[in-house]
């Protein structure tokens, strides 16, 4: 994907005023939960953020990203071309990604089984830890908040998450009615957070983020910075960033069973615990337009896609050279166990019945998941590297999770080598967080784009990159609705 680097806004420095009331926290829960915050329903500005509160209003900002993280890796990134779901009890409805997200102001909905909106507790989050960054900064001084270093990188880290997830995702980025930013700005944006961040911790040392987030905040800045400057393109830099990160590191989304339901964990609550999701085989029933890349037909089985019974073959194969995953049914081979997925009874509308398979790779409610791990560090170097490297690389991975490892390709089959690591991005990001989307993007593969469905007989969605929702374009004097999806990369624009 070729990308342009465009100069990245200041951050901090001045308070973005909104003109809101504060909907995000501030009562302190028990010590257990310290994500477990409210807010009075017309909290003031001035009245919520004093020095005091300082570590309450960060652990809103952590809660609302990572609900509105995990609502969108339960309901958009979990698949959609590999998936069908159901709503009210019927099958069909959300296939495939739209275009653009719900707007609805509550994280994981009113019930355990409706779909929250994740779009504005993204924002919200963004806006807290912006908020509370720039008074630590300007306003609050160590006497008045002791562990001011440590929230301030804090803060910069979860503002870093809230921009490189929009310039993952979306075509264009606003933020407080600001001015439109490309989606590489808006990764830029997140780059220049990671590194504040990185040179508190630099100046006062590494910390934990406490409820069990993770034990390094420092490799987790690094890791995500190595996102960030990857999807820019800036592959020297990405490299360098993940070359600080030790093998076994990771960073949760941290979810909690006996809380509120913004904490459960929304893939196990939607995905399995009301069966409402269906893990799809290999997609051979779709019949649209060619691949708009290159102009040639869509092979009759889509590439890297199912998810079912995947495996390995002894010589470490994973893939055949059409993009075909291996599965338990190609002989000797040996089941992946990073993509857990078990078939269970039947289900269907009317007269259309299909198998279905559920994940089993989150137990309960409360199962933790990765934000950011190692093994994703090992494959931006890969990917950068190629060749031998790659192939070493890989191998680390299999290793550590008991796999076989990889002695079929040879270090100049270049070709065989992005296949290989295609599959390998699928499978070790299944059910993460929208990392395999992302990687689809990055390398143009397979979206259904409005044509046809699946095999519930039911439509797919738009959705590629997705555009922020019509209101941003009316209500902010800095846009127009020409403007929407104006920035998309080639072949990525969901609006046409």
């Amino acid at each position: 994907m070729t990308t342009m680097i465009k100069p990245a806004r200041a951050h901090a420095g001045k308070l973005r005023r909104v003109g809101f009331a504060l909907s995000t926290v501030v009562a302190l829960a028990a010590c257990d939960e310290l994500l477990e915050v409210e807010l009075p329903g017309q909290a003031t500005e001035e009245g919520t953020f004093v020095a005091s509160q300082a570590g309450l209003l960060m652990n809103s900002a952590i809660a609302d990203i990572e609900c509105a993280y995990s609502d969108f890796t339960a309901f958009e990134a979990a698949g959609y071309d590999d998936t069908s779901s159901r709503t009210v009890g019927w099958w069909g409805g959300r296939f495939e990604r739209p275009p653009t997200p719900g707007t609805g102001g509550n994280c994981a909905g009113t019930q355990e089984n409706q779909a929250g909106s994740w779009f504005k507790p993204f924002h919200k989050g963004r806006w807290m830890a912006e908020q509370l960054y720039t008074r630590l900064e300007t306003e609050w001084d160590v006497t008045a908040v002791p562990d001011r270093e440590q929230l301030m990188a804090t803060a910069a880290i979860y503002a870093g998450i809230a921009y490189t997830f929009f310039g993952e995702f979306f075509c264009e980025v606003t933020a407080d009615s600001g001015p439109l930013m490309s989606w590489d700005q808006s990764l830029a944006e997140a780059e220049q957070w990671f590194t504040t961040a990185l040179g508190h911790i630099a100046t006062n040392g590494d910390f934990a983020i406490a409820t069990g987030v993770t034990t390094s905040a420092e490799q987790m800045a690094y890791l995500l910075r190595a996102r960030a400057r990857f999807g820019q393109g800036n592959n020297a830099e990405a490299v360098q960033d993940a070359q600080q990160i030790t093998q076994g590191f990771t960073a949760n989304v941290t979810r909690d069973p006996g809380a509120e339901r913004s904490r459960f964990n929304r893939v196990y609550s939607g995905h399995v615990g009301l069966g409402w999701v269906a893990l799809q085989g290999p997609i051979d029933w779709w019949t649209g337009a060619p691949d708009p890349v290159t102009g040639n037909p869509w092979p009759a089985v889509i590439p890297y896609t199912g998810y079912w019974d995947l495996a390995i073959l002894p010589d470490g194969r994973a893939v055949t050279d059409a993009g075909d995953a291996i599965t338990l049914a190609d002989a000797g081979a040996v089941a992946d166990g990073r993509v857990p997925v078990e078939e269970v009874a039947p289900g269907g509308i009317g007269t259309v019945t299909y198998p279905r398979w559920e994940q089993r790779k989150y137990l309960n409610a409360g199962a933790d998941f990765a934000l950011a791990k190692w093994e994703e560090a090992w494959l931006i170097e890969a990917q950068v590297a190629g060749g031998q490297t790659a192939i070493d690389l890989v191998n680390e991975i299999r290793v550590a999770h008991g796999l076989p490892t990889i002695t079929y390709l040879a270090a100049a089959d270049a070709a065989g080598i992005q296949n290989m690591l295609l599959e390998e991005l699928r499978r070790t990001h299944f059910l993460e967080g929208g990392r395999w989307w992302s990687t689809k993007l990055r390398y143009n593969l397979w979206f259904p784009r409005g044509q046809g469905g699946d095999n519930w007989n039911f439509t797919y969605q738009m959705g590629v990159r997705m555009v922020f929702p019509d209101g941003e374009f009316d209500l902010n004097p800095n846009l127009t609705e020409d403007m929407q999806g104006s920035l998309c990369p080639p072949f990525q624009d969901p609006t046409t």
